[in-house]
């Protein structure tokens, strides 16, 4: 059995370079950004956020919603600066964070005084 091609056998096969040309060219598509993509758009994040702030949401959001606090703080950096782009004053936040702390530590104190 000869492994070389009659010439009516290589006339039949099509060469890759025709393939090539008769074949439709894919669409372009945008060069993927590196890294995991994203879960949550960076609006919906900050939405969340504004709707937490208005329900008093912001106290414990790392316990509560530990994924929204991640998200805020993989796209903004820190939270600082994801509750600034949400509009929001981090100092603000933080001092009733400590108020509520404070307080929850209190009433614990009183209940087992009890």
């Amino acid at each position: 059995m000869s492994s070389t091609l009659t010439s009516d056998e290589a006339v039949m096969m099509p060469s890759l370079a025709d393939s090539a040309r008769t074949a439709p060219a894919p669409a372009a598509l945008p060069p993927r950004r590196r890294g995991r993509p994203p879960l949550m758009s960076r609006e919906r994040v900050l939405t969340l956020l504004r709707e937490c702030a208005a329900n008093d949401g912001l106290f414990r959001v790392h316990i509560d919603q530990p994924a929204l606090y991640a998200r805020a703080r993989r796209q903004w950096g820190t939270w600082a600066r994801a509750l600034a782009a949400a509009g929001l004053d981090y100092g603000q936040v933080m001092a009733e964070a400590r108020r509520r702390s404070v307080e929850s530590r209190r009433e614990a104190h009183r209940r087992a005084k009890r």
